[in-house]
């Protein structure tokens, strides 16, 4: 689901040579994490290269027309797992297949500040794409709570041990 053509690459406009990184991609566009709590939903004919990095077509401000906040959910995937052949939407086999999942929620620290949101989930750790372009790779030993949100027993200030090069593979499953 968070893998693709796209996903976990740096994006480039024409006039600029970093404005964030592909966290999603759907059929028609890509979700992009900039540095300070910036969002942009571009869509996938925006696109003009794609090799190291993928390049918008586009002048830096012709791109900010597709910011979106940061806060707004996330869209649906390229496949989500509980779609059945006929994109009948089955919950109860999603809820069964998946009963813990983390992936997407959004991610606060005790005193309620906003960390990011889960990019994956494995077995004792959660891989959290915050703001400013960084990763946090967080045991799960540290979450108080589960809800709309994952709450975690820290404070904001104390994250910065759990920082990591986002360019880090991933944990394993």
């Amino acid at each position: 689901m968070t893998s693709g053509k796209y996903f976990n690459r740096g994006v480039k406009t024409i006039d600029k040579s970093d404005i964030g990184f592909v966290v999603k991609e759907t059929p028609d566009k890509v979700i992009v994490f900039g540095g300070k709590n910036e969002r942009y939903d571009i869509p996938i004919n925006e696109i003009q290269q794609v090799g190291a990095n993928v390049l918008i077509g586009l002048k830096y401000d012709q791109v900010e027309k597709y910011y979106v906040s940061r806060e707004s959910p996330l869209p649906a995937s390229r496949t989500e797992p509980w779609e059945t052949d006929d994109k009948q939407v089955d919950l109860a086999t999603y809820e069964g297949k998946y009963p813990s999942g983390l992936f997407n929620k959004g991610v606060r620290a005790k005193n309620e500040d906003h960390v990011g949101h889960v990019l994956k989930e494995s077995k004792d750790t959660i891989v959290v794409f915050g703001e400013s372009d960084i990763r946090y790779d967080i045991p799960k030993s540290e979450i108080y709570q589960v809800g709309m949100n994952v709450i975690l027993k820290v404070d904001f200030s104390g994250f910065d041990k759990y920082k990591v090069n986002k360019s880090k593979p991933f944990p394993a499953d």
